[in-house]
């Protein structure tokens, strides 16, 4: 009894609203069945008659929790089971009245049923949307603010679907409704038809027309992971129709591997870039296979502030890992780190240790200090040196870094007995013609080395460009078009693979959950894309005319650049994985010189230092067999100096 009295007492509005709608509802009942002649069945509108309803109904809320649920707060759940509470409360008065042989009419039981069902659900409908626009009004401060850029933005939404109505409907609850202006849609059965209250205007090949006839200021791509051909159709369309005579924003839903389950949909829309219009094919990961792998587990990444790196440590936070050391050379970098993990993981709902580290690769003490402190189950070797013509110049460095400091975190790894061992490495290591693609083979040929001579376990994770990332050309044909032309290509011919940076690193994670040691895994990179076309598209994207308004200067290859990109070896055959994106590749044992490997440890890199940009390109070749340093790359054999 006190338990039902705390309940009643805590929701005492709710209780007596009950009471009074359930006996209202059934003498309304009664007067619409015998009206005008309301005396003729007065037992049936006797007080018994009232008490036994109201008895039955709150017996039954009582039962189905109806009055411990917060309303506020509730959802579709909560309706039906206030439905069923309904229900059982009309049978249990039913029964009664069958029982003990009372007069009934079927037709006010009916009615009362019913009016009694749809009065109790509605009034704590209009609860919970009061509740959910003062809450929204008071938590959505901060994001109106950002979305809501003036009262007189025109919202076009293109995808009549779920996701369209869900959006709509988010910014129904910012206040904003009025600013959506109506829907597109592919279909064109959808034309004319209403969709959470807003017309499907036209077909999506319409939108120009649309944007002029609506003053649109802004458009919304919400189809689910729209594929680049979608997104170049709507907005290259806008962008070669308005050029800047009209400046309308376009944004997109996350992808999946970006996208944030707690974070609101508005909340997670961002502005077109690139990366949108060269390709957005949905990648697919295995899940269970990576949180096998590395859940609980400690995780140490090195170049943790690099682009790469920090996608990693972002991805691995999802797998439920129980440490991430975030290892990096740059103070800035690492800031830059800590503000996106932290405001990150405010979206999760679990708690993981992360620790950030200022340590360059090349120090051994620094790193063996770390490693003896947090003990890494894994590592992740992101950290390197990727500049190609820059590293054409700045050798000594190439190797110190890219080759020196991957040693050392193997010997720790060996030392520490780390479970796995993961080296990120590059396309530039196949067939390599850069001091940079030769420095991180001499990386892989040291994995390979470590696993077989001393038993680590490594694997090596190869793949191309990745949009975005530093050094990439994407941002400097930015640059280029904001300063008016003309972009700057090296060879009309020249062609590079692309994957955005979330698709990368979840790869590359994926790819270390099926290593069994010892292996390459490579990432299927798609198309090879003209880096021209690329550019062209770039020029449309910004509203201007590709050769007219911006050009494009060849300027010819740089020092270690290739026209094209290349995966694997001949002699290395391809594996498919459980992951169609991922193939591992079987490699011959006598892949690696084992003497010459030796000979480099103990002669080459002890004296490197001392050595011209000739010599050391001569010892990178004595290791890795095919290094093709044409001609020097522009150094005289005889003075190693460069000639320009």
């Amino acid at each position: 009894m006190k338990y039902i009295y705390r309940i009643t007492k805590r929701n005492a509005p709710y209780l007596l609203l009950d009471l009074f709608i359930i006996n209202l509802a059934y003498a309304l009942a009664y007067v619409l069945r015998f009206y005008p002649d309301l005396g003729s069945e007065t037992p049936l509108v006797s007080a018994g008659y009232f008490i036994l309803l109201s008895g039955a109904y709150i017996f039954s809320f009582y039962g189905f929790q109806t009055y411990r649920t917060m309303w506020q707060y509730s959802n579709i759940r909560d309706v039906y089971k206030l439905g069923a509470a309904n229900f059982f409360g009309f049978l249990i008065f039913v029964l009664v009245v069958l029982f003990f042989h009372l007069e009934y009419s079927r037709l006010v039981y009916i009615m009362y049923f019913f009016f009694t069902l749809a009065a109790t659900i509605f009034y704590r409908v209009l609860i919970r949307d009061y509740f959910s626009k003062r809450r929204n009004g008071e938590n959505g401060k901060s994001e109106k603010a950002v979305f809501n850029r003036g009262s007189s933005r025109h919202i076009l939404l293109v995808g009549a679907g779920e996701t369209g109505r869900t959006i709509l409907a988010e910014y129904a609850k910012l206040g904003m409704e009025k600013n959506v202006v109506g829907f597109l849609d592919d279909d064109r059965e959808k034309k004319g038809k209403i969709l959470g209250g807003k017309t499907v205007l036209a077909v999506t090949d319409e939108i120009t027309d649309v944007i002029k006839k609506h003053d649109i200021d802004e458009v919304i791509i919400t189809v689910p992971q729209a594929g680049s051909e979608s997104i170049n159709r709507v907005a290259l369309r806008i962008r070669t129709e308005f050029k800047k005579e009209k400046n309308v924003r376009i944004r997109v839903l996350p992808s999946l591997l970006e996208a944030l389950d707690k974070r609101s949909l508005v909340g997670s829309l961002r502005e077109i870039g690139i990366d949108d219009l060269i390709g957005r094919e949905e990648v697919k990961v295995d899940d269970r296979a990576i949180e096998k792998t590395f859940s609980n587990k400690t995780v140490l990444i090195t170049g943790a502030g690099g682009s790469i790196g920090a996608e990693i440590c972002r991805q691995l936070l999802k797998f439920r890992i129980k440490r991430l050391v975030a290892v990096g050379r740059g103070e800035y970098s690492i800031y830059e780190l800590i503000k996106n993990l932290h405001e990150y993981r405010s979206y999760l709902d679990y708690e993981t240790d992360i620790v950030f580290k200022i340590a360059d690769i090349k120090d051994p003490s620094l790193i063996r200090a770390i490693f003896g402190e947090y003990r890494p189950d894994v590592v992740f070797h992101a950290a390197a040196h990727k500049h190609v013509p820059l590293m054409e110049f700045n050798e000594a460095e190439a190797v110190q870094n890219n080759i020196v400091g991957t040693i050392n975190l193997l010997e720790l790894s060996n030392e520490h007995e780390v479970e796995k061992f993961v080296l990120i490495s590059t396309d530039k290591a196949v067939n390599p013609v850069s001091v940079m693609g030769a420095t991180k083979r001499v990386a892989e040929l040291f994995s390979l080395y470590y696993f077989r001579e001393k038993g680590v376990n490594t694997s090596i994770v190869r793949f191309g460009n990745v949009i975005g990332s530093r050094g990439s050309v994407i941002p400097l044909f930015k640059e280029q078009i904001e300063r008016g032309g003309p972009i700057t290509v090296t060879h009309p011919d020249i062609r590079r693979f692309f994957m955005t940076i979330p698709e990368a690193s979840v790869l590359v994670i994926n790819a270390a959950a099926y290593s069994q040691g010892g292996d390459i895994l490579v990432l299927e990179m798609g198309t090879q894309y003209r880096v021209e076309d690329i550019a062209n598209n770039l020029v449309r994207f910004y509203g201007y005319e590709p050769g007219k308004e911006i050009k494009i200067v060849y300027t010819g290859l740089r020092p270690g650049e290739k026209l094209f990109e290349e995966l694997y070896y001949e002699k290395e055959s391809l594996k498919k994985t459980a992951n169609e994106k991922i193939y591992t590749l079987k490699t011959d044992r006598a892949v690696y010189d084992k003497e010459a490997i030796n000979r480099f440890l103990k002669e080459d890199l002890p004296r490197f230092i001392t050595y011209g940009p000739v010599r050391i390109r001569e010892a990178l070749g004595r290791v890795v067999k095919n290094y093709n340093y044409d001609g020097y790359n522009g150094y005289d054999k005889d003075n190693s100096k460069y000639i320009s």
